[in-house]
């Protein structure tokens, strides 16, 4: 199981046409909750902040956005239903074995972060697609259920807990694995350097561990090994 937060900075939204379009008559503009998944799309409850001089009827016109009701506006904001038809949207609601958080948000000043929890294979492929859709600036591996080893990261900082799940999680320490240390700096926005340096020290705190159980299990197996000989005697 992987929770996994995929986040945009604005200069990188910018970049995407579509995006663009959007942040050109909102502010914001934050879904709050999936409705309906049809054929014809998700409709999606949301709170939406215009721009001065923009009106709500300005989304419809976006070619992925039409406005099905209004529901309540005030001097911040405006709550209405809409469908929207946007292929990332729709990708991540329809791949199976995986759920697309509410809410999020879409911000003029801070970006887009999505955050998805799902079977390990389907969230891997989700941000593989989602790479070729709309290239992220951050990919993080919030929490993995289960940790590595009986306990083997309580010593590790919460850096070091990110990090090494997100290493693991791209297939680093397979033995065909294709993912270098610069592929993953780049990808988590790091020095090749100081990745490498947090990934040696984590490494190292989880050898010491694992050494320290088994010779722990092997102290352990003295004494029955012991026992049984004196046993049979």
């Amino acid at each position: 199981m992987r929770k996994v937060a995929i986040r945009w900075n604005i200069n990188s939204l910018r970049g995407s046409n579509e995006i663009s379009q959007i942040l050109d008559i909102v502010e914001r503009i934050e879904i709050l909750g999936h409705l309906s998944i049809s054929k014809r799309g998700i409709t999606q409850l949301a709170e939406i902040k215009l721009r001065e001089f923009s009106s709500i009827d300005d989304i419809s016109n976006l070619s992925n956005f039409q406005i099905i009701d209004k529901y309540e506006e005030d001097e911040d904001s405006i709550l209405v239903s809409l469908l929207c038809t946007h292929p990332l949207a729709i990708l991540g609601l329809e791949m199976e074995n995986i759920h697309l958080q509410t809410p999020y948000k879409l911000c003029s000043e801070t970006g887009m972060e999505l955050r998805i929890s799902g079977v390990s294979t389907s969230v891997r492929k989700l941000v593989s697609l989602v790479r070729e859709l709309m290239p992220p600036d951050k990919i993080s591996v919030q929490s993995i259920k289960g940790d590595i080893g009986n306990g083997w990261t309580d010593e590790l900082t919460s850096r070091q807990k990110e990090i090494i799940s997100y290493a693991a999680y791209r297939g680093y320490y397979e033995a065909d694995s294709q993912t270098t240390l610069k592929k993953l700096a780049d990808e988590l926005g790091m020095a090749r350097s100081t990745l490498g340096e947090h990934i040696q020290r984590a490494e190292l705190i989880i050898l010491r561990k694992a050494t320290e159980d088994l010779k722990l299990q092997k102290d352990n197996l003295n004494p029955n090994a012991q026992r049984t000989m004196t046993d049979g005697i």
